[in-house]
């Protein structure tokens, strides 16, 4: 790290020629790269107001830019209201000092991680490494990654540059044993290595994809359930969480819950999405860090052009279009950010090394502006960055001597003989501008050295050190930010339709859940049917007891009378009953709001057979509905679309990853 930034790993040129030559990344590549566009493209197509939600996600974000300074004092009091405790970061030095200190004193030697672009862009396992303490990735393509001693070539698919065979000889080297190359047996290897790390962690490590102002609720969208095991198992959770990805209202999330899903993954609803509210006794971490991260941020703001960079919600949608990605995968652009987002937002945050050029490592084609879920202008961005640097001092000051040449015939007929003759620049040339011209300066791309890290902080006003909140908020008023936005609510806040169950069973079906419609009178039966090979059944002490009246097996109620050990939820053959708070039916999404017929996360994490009761007047159309239905948004809360899954294997898609590998909804009609 340098100056506590971003810092570019390879110059683009040499690595873009490395992986032209690696016939069998460009061939994962495109395959990848077309699979998940197309995907995209199908359930896109789906949504008739999806440009109604662009425009909505933009003006959000936007909004977002505009009133930072207090969403980020909101933020801060009503996450420290909910038992959460808030650090601040003004750089990625600083940051790592944070949580590494925390991890410290919780005495831990090892963590396990969340998939997270804040945690990379900092260089966090390094940082850990040093200091004596284990950074575990538990995201499959994460773990490969990291098993292999490589660096991440996609936002949304680490991975893609890797085949089966390839996986699983990084898998044997690394004593995960797999007897095949097949998806399913990888997945089950990477499983069973993982899980023993989730039951014994004592801190988890995460990022945000959200985090709300006005409840302090942070949000994580993933799909196999690792994410949900980080966030929900260990005693300590740390969220590393960059100063832009602030929501000014819980309402916000009925946009970005529709745009974010289809432009990443290609799906309608992710496996799982997590929704947490500082510390609920009895329900997850007893001890929750927020760190607030700057790292470049406040400078990119202070850019009028190019703060629409910061609206970015790492969809990586912009990669899967881009000519350019294609073709030389992520690694050639030697930053965290790979593609067109990467472009545009490294070399803002950072300029540093080979992240000056990446403006130029564009066809200008405009498919990034197009596929973006948030509307970021990208090649208007990569223009201007062209334009105003940062450009090498031999070539400003040619520019400047050639335009000034150029702008008198005299001057310019003078240069044209003194070229022909190879005689020195004309009578009246600059001074000191042959000089720079053929110049080697220190400072590389003309831009000024990033600010070093500030560890002792500027003088306060009386005189004193500034502390990290302080000086992150002084950085984001100076930035003068535009006005206010009047965000557009143009899209539909009501979805219904002739047969909203009928459409939630096709969409769980799609995702691979088994369902059952039944009576209410049939509820009983059928539930003894579905759980008839469980050994036991555990349920929260809260679900009606006549739903277990016909099973024969034996029942555990949790918090009768005392709450159950993550170990009598992860014993054999166990099976877990819960209700839902709500079901959407055009994403096939069960939303769980810990209430008393759902208990705490855990319950229907751990186990291996998941079975959910869901009423029909609990199914609503579309997100916007089911957000509005829920009777306290700060209660932790999972939404759960199919069971866990993960496509990081040649994107073949395999169920069951680290969440329950069956997922069963009986529908009482």
């Amino acid at each position: 790290m340098s100056g506590g930034h971003i810092v570019a790993r390879t110059p683009f040129p040499v690595a873009a020629r490395k992986e032209l030559g690696d016939t069998q990344l460009r061939a994962n590549l495109r395959r990848a790269t077309h699979t998940i566009r197309d995907k995209r493209l199908r359930v896109v197509g789906e949504v008739p107001d999806w440009e109604e939600l662009r425009r909505s996600g933009a003006a959000i974000k936007d909004d977002v830019l505009a009133r930072l300074p207090e969403l980020l004092e909101r933020f801060e009091a009503a996450a420290t209201a909910a038992g959460a405790t808030v650090h601040w970061a003004r750089d990625a030095a600083e940051a790592c000092g944070v949580v590494t200190g925390l991890v410290r004193d919780t005495g831990a030697t090892e963590v396990v991680k969340v998939k997270s672009m804040a945690t990379q862009e900092i260089g966090l396992n390094e940082a850990l490494e040093a200091a004596g303490i284990a950074a575990v990735e538990t995201d499959l393509a994460e773990l490969i990654v990291q098993l292999a001693g490589d660096t991440p070539s996609h936002i949304l698919v680490p991975a893609i540059h890797y085949n089966r065979s390839q996986i699983r000889e990084i898998f044997t080297r690394s004593g995960l044993s797999a007897l095949t190359d097949d998806p399913p047996a990888l997945a089950e290897a990477a499983r069973r290595h993982l899980r023993a790390k989730f039951l014994s962690a004592r801190v988890g490590i995460s990022g945000a994809n959200f985090a709300v102002a006005e409840s302090g609720t942070l949000v994580v969208v993933e799909s196999e359930g690792n994410g949900r095991m980080c966030l929900t198992l260990p005693e300590t959770l740390i969220s590393v969480v960059g100063i832009e990805k602030i929501l000014p209202t819980f309402r916000d999330l009925e946009v970005f819950l529709q745009l974010l899903p289809r432009s990443s993954t290609g799906e309608r609803m992710n496996p799982y999405t997590s929704l947490w509210t500082g510390v609920t006794p009895g329900d997850g971490p007893r001890t929750l860090h927020i760190v607030l991260v700057d790292n470049g941020r406040t400078e990119t703001l202070a850019d009028g052009v190019g703060r629409q960079a910061l609206r970015c919600i790492r969809c990586s949608a912009c990669l899967n279009v881009c000519p350019v990605y294609e073709r030389v995968g992520g690694h050639a652009y030697g930053s965290v950010y790979p593609g067109p987002i990467g472009a545009i937002l490294s070399p803002q945050m950072s300029g540093e090394g080979a992240n000056r050029t990446l403006p130029y490592a564009s066809t200008l084609c405009g498919a990034c502006y197009d596929a973006c879920p948030v509307r970021i202008n990208i090649p208007e961005v990569l223009v201007h960055l062209r334009q105003t640097g940062p450009h090498p001092p031999a070539e400003r000051a040619a520019m400047r001597a050639l335009s000034w040449t150029m702008r008198d015939r005299r001057r310019y007929a003078a240069a044209l003989r003194a070229a022909r003759r190879g005689a020195a620049p004309p009578a009246g040339w600059p001074a000191g501008a042959a000089r720079s011209a053929t110049s080697r300066g220190p400072c590389p791309g003309g831009r000024r050295p990033a600010t070093p890290p500030c560890r002792r902080g500027r003088p306060s006003a009386n005189g004193g050190p500034m502390n990290a909140r302080d000086e992150v908020l002084r950085r984001v008023r100076a930035a003068r930010p535009a006005a206010p936005v009047t965000v557009p609510r143009e899209y539909r806040a009501v979805d219904g339709g002739d047969d909203l169950v009928g459409l939630l069973v096709d969409r769980l079906v799609d995702y691979k859940a088994t369902v059952r419609r039944c009576a209410p009178g049939g509820l009983a039966g059928t539930l003894a049917e579905l759980l008839s090979g469980a050994p036991a059944v555990v349920t929260p002490a809260g679900a009606p007891r006549g739903w277990l009246s016909a099973y024969q097996g034996r029942v555990l109620r949790d918090g009768e009378p005392h709450a159950l050990a993550v170990a009598d939820l992860d014993a054999p053959g166990v099976a877990v009953l819960t209700g839902c708070a709500v079901a959407i039916a055009r994403t096939g999404t069960l939303v769980l709001d810990a209430g008393p017929d759902q208990g705490p996360r855990a319950l229907s994490l751990v186990p291996d057979h998941h079975v959910c009761v869901v009423h029909s007047g609990q199914i609503v159309g579309g997100v916007p509905e089911a957000l509005a239905r829920l009777a306290d948004p700060t209660r932790p809360l999972t939404l759960i679309s199919g069971p866990s899954a993960t496509s990081d294997i040649e994107l073949n898609r395999v169920e069951g990853v680290h969440g329950p590998r069956r997922l069963e909804v009986v529908v009482v009609d």
